[in-house]
């Protein structure tokens, strides 16, 4: 097989292996303000204060990711959530392009390969359309540029990092561990000269202090630092997911490839330099405290690893069984089971229904719902995308596009009606995300006495104040029987009561609005033998378990009229 069959051939694996990555359902509450941003950046409006909300419009934004989120936002005007998705896979091949480059410059083709189908598990945990995608590609870039400058023993190659490092800095504020990287690198040959003559080391680290003027090469300057600052101080106020540590079962991969980085690195200790060691140390640290972090441990160690494989070949062990092995392991690391993967590829969903209902934004505009909201966390930048200017959002997952009280309010006012109250005084209507109810949801705080729900599916609830702009909203289209929160056994009872005209008609009515709503599709195919709404009842219960013992109980007492 010639050299160009053999790149072809690597190159369509590592597209298949990307769009296995980027091409499936995902639940990402963020993308939707990142598309928001992107569609304000395209216009030339660089987003620096928080304009898509009500409360603090002009609170400062220190640093956006502009360029990642107008690259995603031209990508959905090409062709939706689909284009989006290739754009991340177009990044990951990328990525993982230059991480199989950056070992094959010390390591054979089959060592290679096992780190890239180590790699695929590693990265699989925080492979969703986020601007993080451009930091896996800077680190690649930087090993690749690292063991350049190694095997030339010139700081030479090292240039590169410069204009990379100024693009990164527009995309993702993890450039700056970028410049860490090859500050450690630098500094380690300064010290202990294992690559680099100390004469070419201190050309290096005038290369790094050029590369740390480079962070300020976008449109926000310093603020990217402060951003960096503040973010690490985000886990004090609320406890959010990919700054937490990581943890087993699922970062299991990251926690083996620690280990095995470790095992080889002292298996060949007299081969380590302290650039190496440095690397782990502070690479593996990283990844163990904040889970965001855990693929750049592999990132920027793959190329050692890669040339103690190739150095266990060359002592006898076959590479194949080298790869048999990677392989093997992958089978047992991953998070999701392989297979899994490739049942569920598919095109599009990055805004899945499950999350975010179309037939609530839809709701929303057909009656005119605009102004100040209450809305879920998760759904603020959802709402920021679908809804701006027409509405402004009380709060999303930006936590440092409001000041820290803000967040520690609505979580001190869950706790307390009278203060839940006075916190969403200012607002006539709320939209909230039933399926994860939190502190910082509203889901149950909006009392009957105050408030009406005028649309509800099963993800979703939209209320209105009764004394508010939408009090005649209120009045006539609220559900006072068919409750979100009643199950179809509560209302069959219902079928021979003096409310049952009231049932039919909110269950007409919430079928009109949404048809994937299995209560109402239920009582309408029980009281009406409505054949579109039992035929609804018959799928959604072979879709979803939680529906399948209500399915189950329809068709019982079908049978018996």
């Amino acid at each position: 097989m010639n050299l160009s069959v053999r790149t072809l051939l690597l190159l369509l694996v590592l597209g298949a292996a990307s769009a296995i990555l980027s091409f499936r359902p995902v639940y990402e509450p963020d993308l939707g303000w990142h598309l928001a941003h992107g569609r304000e950046h395209v216009t030339g409006r660089v987003v620096r204060t928080n304009l898509f909300s009500f409360n603090y419009p002009d609170y400062r934004q220190h640093y956006t990711s502009w360029l990642f989120e107008s690259g995603a936002y031209a990508a959905w005007t090409l062709g939706g959530d689909a284009a989006v998705q290739g754009f991340q896979a177009l990044l990951l091949a990328a990525t993982l392009a230059f991480v199989y480059a950056a070992c094959r410059i010390k390591a054979g083709a089959l060592p290679a390969i096992a780190l890239l189908i180590l790699g695929f598990v590693i990265l699989e945990p925080r492979a969703i359309p986020r601007p993080h995608l451009v930091s896996f590609l800077g680190v690649a870039c930087l090993s690749y540029i690292i063991q350049r400058s190694m095997t030339a023993r010139s700081a030479a190659p090292l240039v590169w990092a410069i204009p990379l490092v100024a693009v990164w800095s527009g995309a993702h504020a993890e450039c700056v561990l970028g410049v860490v990287m090859l500050g450690l690198f630098s500094g380690a040959q300064v010290i202990w000269p294992s690559a680099l003559p100390r004469s070419e080391a201190r050309r290096a680290l005038f290369l790094v202090a050029c590369c740390a003027v480079a962070l300020i090469a976008n449109p926000y300057g310093f603020g990217l630092l402060r951003y960096l600052y503040e973010n690490a101080t985000v886990p004090q106020l609320l406890g959010i997911a990919e700054l937490q540590p990581a943890y087993l079962p699922a970062y299991r991969a990251f926690f083996a490839y620690l280990v095995l980085t470790c095992i080889l690195l002292i298996v060949y200790f007299r081969q380590l330099t302290l650039w190496e060691a440095l690397a782990v140390i502070v690479f593996g640290a990283l990844g163990a405290r904040y889970l965001r972090l855990t693929p750049l441990l592999w990132l920027v160690t793959a190329p050692m690893v890669a040339a103690r494989l190739n150095a266990m070949v060359a002592r006898g062990i076959d590479a194949r069984a080298i790869l048999i092995t990677a392989a093997a392991a992958a089978i047992f690391l991953s998070r999701i089971p392989l297979p899994a993967l490739i049942t569920e590829f598919r095109v599009g969903g990055l805004l899945p229904e499950s999350m975010f209902s179309s037939h609530a934004i839809h709701f929303v505009r057909e009656q005119g719902l605009t102004g100040p909201l209450f809305n879920s966390n998760n759904l603020g930048g959802w709402l920021a995308w679908e809804g701006y200017p027409q509405l402004r959002v009380f709060q999303d997952s930006r936590l440092q596009a409001y000041p820290p009280e803000h967040f520690r309010r609505i979580v001190d006012a869950s706790r307390s009606p009278t203060a839940w109250a006075e916190l969403v005084r200012d607002v006539d209507w709320a939209i909230l995300s039933t399926p994860r109810p939190n502190a910082l949801s509203g889901v149950g705080l909006f009392v009957n006495a105050d408030w009406a729900t005028v649309y509800w599916d099963d993800v979703t609830e939209i209320v209105a104040r009764r004394q508010g702009r939408y009090a005649e909203l209120a009045r006539t289209r609220e559900y006072t029987v068919l409750q979100s929160d009643a199950d179809v056994g509560s209302l069959i009872p219902t079928l021979s009561s003096a409310d049952r005209t009231r049932l039919l008609t909110e269950a007409r009515r919430n079928r009109d609005e949404n048809p994937n709503v299995f209560a109402s599709a239920a009582i309408l195919c029980l009281a009406e033998n409505d054949l579109d709404a039992c035929a609804d009842v018959d799928r959604m219960g072979a879709e979803r378990s939680a529906y399948r013992r209500d399915a189950d109980l329809v068709r019982a007492l079908r049978s018996k009229q």
